[in-house]
């Protein structure tokens, strides 16, 4: 894949990389990589909140999680 970055952004990136040391590429694919792991962090977020929605309006739908735990074999304690 080849894509087409705004001059500035080019040198902004150049600079670091000569700053540090690191290969061009190499730090565009970091900076690539923390862009998607953020934003699956945003949406972990937003699912969260979307159930912790859910689980206020109907608490009853919801499996205890000590019941989830008795079913699965183990305890809280062993979780720690």
């Amino acid at each position: 894949m080849a894509i087409t970055i705004p001059a500035d952004m080019e040198q902004a990136f150049q600079s670091v990389a000569d700053e540090t040391g690191q290969p061009l590429p190499e730090l565009i694919r970091e900076a690539l990589a923390r862009f998607l792991d953020d934003l699956e962090e945003r949406q972990d977020v937003v699912e969260a909140r979307q159930i912790l929605e859910e689980y206020r309006r109907n608490p009853g739908t919801f499996t205890p999680l000590d019941d989830v735990l008795r079913e699965a074999g183990f305890t809280r304690d062993e979780l720690q």
